[in-house]
């Protein structure tokens, strides 16, 4: 990775950060909007290539396979709760430390995934694209996640703009 495309994640992976420490209505329509963002980001500054080997694939498969199991996990461990305010029932979430933590430990072993790929002469050639849409597997399926325990305390589907 060059200096800049590791300036642009920091800052991504601060902004996330940022994001999951403050709270936030949980609504349907938007849940996967972050996740269509680093998407997005990801694709469109490549850094990736199409696995060739049995190895390379096992690297795949583990590294999306880490992306679910944490973005599960930051889904169920996410703080919730409903309130009602002047404009109707709300649900609220917000990151914790733990949530936080599991994020920044995701990016680590990301990180360490493909040092391990590099320096085992497995794989050469991922990058900043690959760290991006591997976040944005993980923050899928934690927003759908949040969205799922949140209609159980009457989220709403969408914005709704009172008149």
């Amino acid at each position: 990775m060059s200096p800049v495309e590791i300036v642009i994640l920091v800052a991504m992976i601060g902004y996330a950060i940022h994001r999951q420490t403050r709270r936030h209505e949980v609504v349907g329509s938007g849940r996967f909007k972050l996740a269509i963002i680093y998407a997005v980001v990801g694709l469109v500054v490549g850094g990736f290539s199409r696995p060739d080997t049995p190895a390379e694939w096992g690297l795949l498969a583990a590294s999306i396979g880490l992306s679910v199991v944490v973005g599960i996990a930051r889904g169920r461990l996410t703080r919730m709760w409903a309130e009602e305010t002047p404009d109707g029932h709300r649900v609220w979430s917000q990151g914790t430390a733990l949530t936080v933590g599991l994020f920044l430990a995701m990016v680590v072993g990301k990180f360490a995934l493909g040092t391990y790929a590099y320096f085992a002469h497995v794989s050469d050639d991922g990058g900043f694209g690959e760290v991006l849409i591997m976040i944005a597997v993980m923050v899928a399926f934690q927003a759908e996640l949040i969205w799922r325990r949140g209609r159980e305390l009457g989220a709403r589907a969408r914005h709704t703009v009172n008149a």
